[in-house]
């Protein structure tokens, strides 16, 4: 071998020496550790697969924020279904998972969940096309017949929170324990139901035949949405809670909001 080609080779292999001692380091030289976050997609657009095939969204923005605060870690993100980042999170395949994620008694047996959230998911009516249901006044005093919310989800937080502050004209529903969209929305455009209470963004994700006839309304109500965080993570969700604070106080959260959803949810949330 010639002795150019001798020094090309130990050039490139220190820099990729270089390259792996840099993988688990921050700006400064510090060892970082390397935690995972499970992100399951196809929730846009708040956790997404992009064009270039990566984890993105606004949940993977605000985690990213979340990182460039943490000195002492560093995120890596892997894609995986949704069951798959549950389990792994409570196992410790992952530190961490995002996906929209509501805190319910149930989760918070299994993870770790901060006090402060990382954003909120907007909650709208699904009507038919030529309604008008705006707020759950108008519909009760409107005598409109909601459609069954499933038992365990979070939209049952905003209707009974909605409930608790009304109790002279509540809204009276039923539930039932796995969400049908299809059914749902049939029995809205035949008139069974005249309207559903849901997260617009899964409206949204619906495919137009399904949807035809029918229309989501503008927010009327939000829910925080949460990181689930492994049981034996408490410091790492310490320093996640406090980070999400700070991002609040800046107004970050905010401008991640408009960014991805066109609007501010912290408005609507306070």
């Amino acid at each position: 071998m010639k002795a150019s080609g001798i020094i090309s080779v130990a050039l490139a292999s220190v820099l990729l020496a270089g390259a792996l001692t840099g993988c688990g380091a921050k700006a400064g030289g510090d060892e970082a550790r390397e935690i995972i976050v499970a992100v399951a997609p196809g929730f846009y657009p708040i956790t997404y697969i992009d064009d270039d095939g990566n984890p993105a969204g606004y949940d993977v923005d605000v985690m990213k924020k979340v990182d460039e605060m943490l000195p002492e870690y560093t995120f890596v993100y892997e894609v995986a279904d949704k069951e798959a980042m549950n389990v792994g999170v409570q196992t410790g395949t992952y530190q961490m998972g995002i996906n929209s994620l509501f805190k319910t008694d149930e989760r918070k047996e299994i993870y770790l969940m901060p006090e402060n959230n990382m954003g909120y998911t907007p909650v709208g009516f699904i009507q038919r096309e030529d309604d008008n249901i705006t707020d759950f006044e108008t519909a009760v005093a409107q005598g409109k017949k909601v459609h069954p919310v499933v038992a365990s989800s979070g939209i049952r937080l905003i209707v009974d929170g909605y409930n608790k502050e009304h109790p002279d004209a509540p809204v009276v529903y039923d539930t039932y324990s796995v969400a049908n969209y299809a059914e749902a929305f049939a029995s809205i455009l035949d008139g069974k139901y005249d309207y559903a209470v849901d997260l617009i963004p899964v409206f949204e994700l619906q495919p137009e035949d399904m949807t035809k006839g029918l229309k989501m309304s503008d927010p009327v109500a939000v829910v925080p949405t949460y990181p689930i965080i492994n049981m034996d993570e408490k410091d790492l969700n310490d320093a996640v809670d406090k980070t999400l604070k700070t991002l609040l106080d800046d107004g970050t959260l905010s401008k991640i909001s408009v960014d991805e959803f066109g609007y501010d949810l912290f408005q609507i949330g306070r």
